[in-house]
């Protein structure tokens, strides 16, 4: 009864260990993909505010050099300097005709950089000639263009993206002197007006789409349309209701078909509809994405554009753009999660095994003890009443002699069980040093599957780096099995005699501690030969291997940091035998104890450290399971120059 709750307490215990871990995992993983995730879509709006500022430099610089290369012209300004003196249409007309005449060959050459307007506009707001319509003029633009009603009072250029009264574009209007003045009044009396340099909108869409690489839309505000005149007629320029904002019309060009660019994304977007709403009307900059059935993620960034005039978002740029760096952060979320949930699966069940079975030997062995104390005092009881009597005192003798020999036979099986328990610690440890194994592996795998992706999205990645984490992450995925395979071998504990290696046994138990050999800043030195078979049990050997090095490994981590140095061993073969040797510098054994070490229960460490059954097993597997010889002595030595002091342990087989 009592082993049975012990045992449902144990299991519900590590089960909410198992649950609490995993969610750690799963919280770190998820922290993880969240800075990740945001680093990316940062990256994506980054590249598109770029682009975007890029390509209105470009514009601007073209038309600050088409603006000053038409002002610099004497013919125009002589033109537009007797606009002021003149009172009649029909010389007003002969005057507009000779300055397109003489900015008609360099219209021409402005409309092959993407210029839409090439336009002049008089000081009272009212049109002169527009180079792309020559026949429309004279009318009043003061209400629909308020950048050159801004110019013509404040005498100072203007650029901005603007709607007038025909079509919308990103404008550029420089006042126009017929000399260089500094008053107020100077510049007054010499203005003659405002010239236009204007660029369409889906100009910026398609540099984006075809030299930026990035697929853009241009998004409209309804209320633009809200005009009575629409200039532009050519069947390439269209709009439709954009996919991602009700508000919205997309410019739609060769590149932007409807199937692709509204029915497909109005799927796609679905799940993040409410998000960009939200983000839309808060009038910032902001990316998002979104994920398909494939793990596939696109990322979507969005940055609005505002008018000139009161400053008002009037249309949005949005990008597409694959991301397989975001979609291997996700796969790679799930993996490491698999992982650790069946690494954790394997580690808590060998550990509940381990603290299981000592628990199960504790309760036995509190059992034992009082069923020997009461069968102590019943022995005392009967020896004083056999006191009284000679003849019963050598009747009970005669019983006690049996009695004895029957405890003695069951206090033998308890030392068995209790160095079956102190295997069991063991176990526990070599455990921990699995999970200390795992961590560095997982980690070069993790990093190099990164680098990678990485790598391969900046497009630096070549053949040889390919292959060389491809290499690293094989390597370490064979390290972690031949990890798995030797603790396997270990547990089996399968006591069949059997020839074997010596130098592959001594590389399974240097397998089996080397976590704790580096987290302990150990120095290994080894000088194993080859070709040496020995006939016995090499689980055993193993097992007494491990005991050597934890019993050397106590005494060296007590030592100074510096002086934390050697545990070397050595094998040679003499003869018809098999000479292994374990040598440290931890200081030595003291003399009045070191011929006590091999006896059971004798221990100078604290009960919570050991038992005193491991040197005392050691010789039992090494003497009696091997017929074998094992001593120890202290030895000083020299290395590398320096000499050092410690216990050397020989075992004969």
């Amino acid at each position: 009864m009592l082993k049975s709750a012990m045992k449902n307490k144990n299991i519900i215990l590590f089960t909410l260990l198992f649950i609490l871990m995993n969610g750690v995992v799963f919280y770190i993983t998820e922290l993880n993909k969240e800075q990740r995730v945001k680093v990316a879509l940062d990256k994506h709006l980054y590249k598109l505010k770029v682009h975007y500022e890029v390509l209105l430099h470009h514009q601007k610089v073209s038309a600050d050099v088409i603006s000053k290369s038409t002002i610099a012209m004497p013919k125009v300004i002589n033109i537009l300097s007797q606009i002021k003196s003149t009172t009649t249409k029909k010389q007003k007309a002969i005057l507009r005709e000779k300055l397109f005449n003489v900015l008609k060959r360099k219209y021409e050459m402005v409309k092959k950089r993407d210029v839409l307007q090439y336009h002049f506009v008089l000081p009272d707001n009212k049109t002169f000639l527009r180079m792309h319509k020559p026949s429309k003029f004279g009318d009043d633009i003061s209400d629909v263009r308020y950048s050159y009603k801004c110019v013509n009072k404040t005498k100072k250029q203007v650029s901005g993206f603007e709607q007038g009264k025909t079509t919308h574009a990103f404008r550029h209007v420089y006042p126009i002197f017929s000399k260089s003045s500094t008053s107020a009044s100077d510049k007054k009396k010499n203005y003659l007006g405002a010239l236009g340099v204007d660029f369409p909108s889906e100009v910026l869409q398609d540099y984006l789409t075809n030299i930026g690489k990035l697929h853009t839309h241009f998004l409209i505000h309804k209320d633009i349309f809200n005009v009575k005149a629409w200039e532009r007629k050519d069947d390439d320029l269209k709009y439709l209701q954009s996919s991602e904002h009700k508000e919205y019309m997309i410019t739609m060009t060769d590149q932007h078909t409807k199937e692709k660019c509204v029915v497909q994304n109005e799927l796609k977007l679905k799940s993040i509809r409410s998000k960009i709403d939200t983000k839309i009307l808060q009038g910032k900059p902001f990316s998002s994405c979104t994920i398909d059935d494939n793990n596939q993620v696109d990322v979507l960034s969005f940055y609005p554009i505002k008018n000139i005039k009161d400053k008002k978002i009037v249309a949005w740029l949005v990008s597409y753009e694959k991301s397989d760096f975001l979609s291997m952060t996700i796969k790679g979320g799930m993996i490491i999660r698999i992982i650790s949930f069946f690494g954790l699966l394997l580690l808590f069940y060998f550990i509940y095994r381990v603290v299981h079975q000592k628990e199960i030997l504790d309760i036995q062995v509190q059992e034992k003890t009082k069923e020997l104390k009461l069968k102590a005092d019943d022995l005392a009881e009967t020896y004083r009443e056999l006191e009284e009597s000679d003849a019963e005192l050598q009747e009970l003798n005669s019983h006690l002699e049996e009695k004895i020999i029957i405890e003695v036979e069951k206090n033998s099986m308890q030392q068995k069980q209790i160095a079956e328990s102190a295997k069991m610690v063991q176990m526990g440890e070599m455990i921990g040093n699995i999970a200390h194994q795992w961590r560095q592996p997982l980690s070069v795998i993790s990093t190099s599957s990164t680098g990678m992706l990485m790598q391969k999205e900046c497009g630096i990645l070549s053949d040889e780096l390919f292959e060389k984490y491809c290499n690293s992450i094989n390597d370490n995925a064979q390290y972690l099995s031949k990890t798995i395979d030797d603790f396997k071998n270990y547990i089996k504990g399968d006591r069949t005699l059997e020839q074997f290696d010596l130098k592959d046994i001594v590389e399974q138990f240097l397998n089996l501690v080397e976590a704790s050999i580096k987290s302990n800043n150990l120095d290994l030195i080894l000088d194993i030969k080859d070709d040496i078979k020995i006939e016995g049990y090499p689980n055993e050997l193993i097992q007494c291997f491990i005991n050597i090095f934890n019993n050397a490994k106590d005494i060296l981590i007590e030592q100074e940091e510096w002086n934390r140095l050697l545990f070397i061993i050595t094998t040679q073969k003499e003869d018809n035998k098999v000479i292994i040797k374990f040598k440290d510098s931890g200081g030595g054994i003291p003399s009045d104890i070191i011929d006590k070490i091999f006896e059971p229960y004798f221990t100078t460490k604290h009960q919570s450290k050991g038992t005193g059954l491991g040197l005392h097993m050691t010789y039992n597997l090494i003497v009696e399971g091997m017929k074998g010889t094992i001593k120890v002595d202290n030895v000083t030595y020299n290395h590398n120059g320096k000499s050092y002091k410690g216990a050397e342990f020989t075992i004969e087989l």
